[in-house]
């Protein structure tokens, strides 16, 4: 958990045993989503950022796009999507690791000296013999 979050996750936890839902509903149990909604003034933030239709879920595909584009760990974003296995979790989102990809391929290269071959183009192949 990020050291800033962990303050607000006590404050709210605190007098709660651990079968007590963090965040409840009015008179108890679950949290509804309209109860939410209503409690933090989604419409009215939603309206003022010019996005009326903006739906809570869509900020979890936020989030993963993020995490994974930052290059986060699949099977950590998996895990904390709930999503069944991280091969699900790569069926969604996989397409925004393409550049990360490319990016490992070039610390590789460099760590073999297969970095940056346009700067040895036109020179004949070493044949990796001192001297030869």
């Amino acid at each position: 958990m990020p050291a800033e979050v962990q303050p607000v996750i006590e404050a709210w936890a605190e007098g709660k045993t651990g079968d007590d839902w963090l965040f409840h509903a009015p008179a108890g149990g679950p949290l509804s989503e309209s109860n939410w909604k209503r409690s933090v003034g989604w419409r009215r933030a939603c309206a003022e950022i010019g996005r009326p239709g903006l739906r809570p879920h869509d900020l979890r595909h936020s989030c993963a796009s993020i995490w994974l584009g930052a290059g986060a760990d699949p099977k950590v974003v998996q895990r904390v999507l709930g999503h069944a296995s991280a091969a699900m979790t790569m069926d969604l989102y996989g397409h925004l690791i393409d550049q990360n990809l490319w990016e490992a391929a070039e610390r590789i290269g460099g760590n073999t000296g297969a970095r940056d071959i346009s700067r040895d183009m036109g020179k004949a192949p070493s044949t990796g013999v001192v001297g030869a």
